[in-house]
């Protein structure tokens, strides 16, 4: 058995000429472009003529990547099956089909036979985590995925021991305003805790952070570029790896020292990006359609200011209404044009806007209704 980390959130595991891949994003930017890999993926530097089966653990984009699928179904001409978590809404199996892909649902908490693998899948909220069994190995990939008091106590009960645990290790959202430093430098040492939280209850033969190798790349969210959870920071008895790195049953200690300096040389290398510009009118036009679709919720009249436009965005909810004012008001938060935007027009607008932290929040209660509510819409 061999198991190869590609990138990000993607590894792979091959066994007798079957390969079963992890959450492929490659190349570009994700969460509206907030979100850059530290490192790209060349697709053709891969060896993926054994690909067989391809598992995602939850639809975010820097794990279920469409343009990243697309690349693989154009570069592997042979037949590839997609597990995705089961879902109410078949929108993604859709999409997945539509890709040339065959695709099949996992129900939860049920060990399947995959080729040469047996895979259970351990869902929380969207996240979900896998455990894998092959080749007399047990893989559990947690990536981003808060497992409970009760799913730790299942999977310990279910499996002797877990050689492999992956599991995610710096930030990924909202966690305050860039001001606000105490709680980020609390969120900070909360994902490194949560590692050693983990790695206690599991206690894995080897642990290998992962899920973290991007950057924070719109003017907005920058400021998190300076909190992040580096390589560096973690114990140095985990498995540190760069992309295209082999899983080592051991001996990785030496390898940890040279790939902190590549990650420490790409963090200091980065690029920053100005965020797209959307009109009012564009922002209007899919906030009235919004509106127009929706009963009385019961949320009080919310008012957005932006960064990049000279105008509040007043959505009034017991009226039913969306406008633009210059009159001087409290809005609930600032954002960005083109975050506001998705907000509105894809069902998944408001995950993705608290996950780009291109905002600051003043009106905290008001501001967490209105993303909840717009979450909740969305049937996943």
């Amino acid at each position: 058995m061999k198991i190869d980390f590609i990138n990000h959130a993607c590894f792979s595991i091959e066994e007798d000429n079957e390969m079963l891949m992890f959450d492929p994003w490659f190349f570009g930017k994700v969460f509206n472009n907030s979100w850059s890999l530290l490192e790209e993926t060349e697709i053709h530097d891969l060896n993926l003529d054994s690909l067989k089966y391809i598992a995602i653990s939850h639809e975010h984009p820097d794990h279920l990547h469409w343009p990243t699928l697309k690349k693989i179904r154009e570069v592997c001409n042979h037949d590839i099956s997609v597990i995705v978590p089961k879902r109410n809404n078949k929108n993604v199996v859709n999409e997945i089909v539509k890709l040339g892909f065959k695709c099949a649902e996992m129900p939860p908490n049920r060990q399947f036979n995959v080729g040469k693998f047996k895979i259970t899948n351990f869902p929380t909220g969207h996240d979900s985590a896998y455990v894998v069994k092959c080749a007399n190995k047990t893989i559990l990939n947690q990536n981003d995925c808060k497992l409970s008091a009760e799913q730790v106590f299942q999977i310990i009960r279910n499996y002797d021991k877990i050689d492999y645990h992956f599991i995610q290790f710096s930030l990924a959202g909202y966690y305050s305003n860039k001001d606000d430093h105490k709680a980020l430098l609390e969120a900070r040492s909360g994902h490194v805790d949560m590692i050693d939280h983990y790695k206690n209850r599991f206690r894995p033969r080897v642990t290998i952070p992962f899920a973290s190798y991007v950057y924070f790349c719109r003017e907005e969210n920058s400021f998190l570029n300076d909190y992040v959870v580096n390589l560096g920071d973690l114990d140095p008895s985990y498995q540190l790896l760069a992309p295209g790195d082999e899983i080592l049953e051991d001996a990785y200690l030496s390898r940890n020292i040279k790939n902190i300096e590549t990650w420490n040389k790409n963090i200091s290398n980065i690029e920053i990006f100005k965020s797209t510009q959307v009109t009012k009118e564009d922002i209007l036009s899919v906030a009235k359609k919004f509106l127009s679709n929706i009963p009385n919720v019961g949320l009080q009249k919310s008012i957005f200011s932006f960064y990049d436009i000279d105008s509040n965005l007043v959505i009034d909810y017991p009226k039913n209404k969306v406008y633009f004012s210059k009159h001087s008001c409290t809005s609930i938060a600032k954002v960005c044009s083109c975050d506001m935007y998705s907000f509105f027009k894809f069902p998944w607008g408001a995950d993705t806007m608290n996950i780009t932290s291109c905002f600051e929040v003043y009106n905290k209660n008001l501001w967490r209704q209105n993303l909840i509510f717009k979450d909740e819409i969305y049937e996943r």
